[in-house]
């Protein structure tokens, strides 16, 4: 059996987990999220061509807090978040250490995975940064510091391309070498750490994607090749680079517009100054429900503005939110989280419930 599974075969194991998954729907309403980012850092040493973090003159038009989240600040989150798991006895699917920006900045970073491991608050802690930042030490703590998962952005298959990418970094084979390391370390010592690595078809040539996968598949648990993503706010900049979303994020499934987006029951996303944004993809921090220097998390999940923020999509009004509004993120979620065949059935519910989780 190969070690490496083809990616034709890695769909078809992403189609099989779909059609065995518990629609969305049938899970409403959660007591506690799914899945949930914290950003420790927005700020980012590549300028992606793709990517809203390195525009700084687009980021100059909505104003965003750009900075880094505090050690204290996140530990009081990763307690909110025990104190929910305590409470209705159930642990976060996933927690990912990012949101923005590259997590590495953050000085901190270790110890805050550390935290969140040790407080056992989610059954899967994730990362992806650029990997640029990795060193032989800091490869090797980041193994030991309680992560399950570590995906790494290749941004192309050579230093000229890379360049053209990221505007600020082209020191490819450097970075081939310490995904190397990571991932040689990784199981000399034995580690249960899975190392992704994947790239964005950012008009990438078929010999692009060839070299991509011959150099990285030796050196990687899974590989993937991913469509550019569309993000909130899409009438600011053309995220897309021109390209065609042509399938969901499973990679099976066909483009399906949806007025009711999943992510507001199921997810949210706390930035470094502490605000909660509903969905990872708001980069203008347009869909603050909170901010956990002052509420708890359990407060916000449950609270009057994220309740609100709800009903505006179960209502058919999502066009009234200006994230929400040109977001093609919305386009790429998969059937199972499709919930706009259940409106009138949430509308009746969350209706008659003005806050529908706070008392369960």
């Amino acid at each position: 059996m190969q070690k490496y599974l083809p990616l034709s075969i890695q769909n078809v194991l992403r189609w099989i987990r779909i059609k065995t998954s518990i629609p969305l729907y049938r899970q409403l309403p959660l007591d506690i999220p799914l899945s949930m980012h914290i950003d420790p850092s927005n700020l980012c040493n590549f300028r992606c061509i793709f990517c809203p973090t390195g525009d700084k003159k687009l980021l100059s038009t909505v104003n965003r807090f750009n900075g880094m989240m505090s050690l204290e600040l996140f530990k009081k989150i990763i307690v909110d978040c025990a104190f929910m798991v305590n409470k209705t006895g159930k642990r976060l699917g996933k927690l990912h250490l990012y949101k923005d920006g590259e997590p590495l900045l953050n000085p901190h970073f270790i110890a805050m995975a550390a935290y969140a491991k040790k407080k056992n608050v989610a059954r899967n802690i994730g990362v992806t940064t650029n990997g640029s930042l990795l060193t032989e030490e800091l490869s090797s703590e980041l193994l030991r510091s309680g992560i399950n998962t570590i995906r790494i952005s290749v941004e192309h298959s050579d230093g000229e391309g890379y360049k053209k990418i990221t505007k600020t970094f082209s020191e490819f084979d450097g970075l081939r070498a310490k995904i190397a390391f990571l991932y040689n370390e990784n199981k000399r010592s034995a580690s249960a750490v899975r190392i992704i690595v994947k790239t964005n078809d950012a008009k990438l040539s078929t010999s692009d994607k060839n070299r991509f996968v011959s150099i990285f598949r030796p050196i990687c648990d899974e590989i993937k090749i991913d469509s550019l993503m569309g993000w909130s706010s899409s009438d600011k900049k053309d995220f897309m680079m021109g390209c065609a979303i042509k399938t969901a994020m499973d990679g099976i499934t066909p483009l399906l517009k949806k007025t009711i987006c999943p992510e507001p029951f199921s997810k949210c996303a706390v930035n470094p100054d502490g605000t909660v944004s509903v969905c990872c993809v708001d980069w203008t921090y347009a869909t603050i429900v909170g901010d956990l220097k002052k509420q708890s998390l359990l407060e916000v999940w449950h609270g009057k503005a994220f309740h609100d923020f709800r009903m505006t999509h179960i209502l058919g009004k999502r066009d009234s939110l200006p994230a929400c509004a040109s977001c093609q993120y919305i386009l790429g979620f998969p059937l199972s989280e499709n919930l706009d065949t259940q409106a009138e059935k949430l509308a009746a519910f969350y209706s008659n419930n003005e806050f529908p989780y706070k008392n369960r």
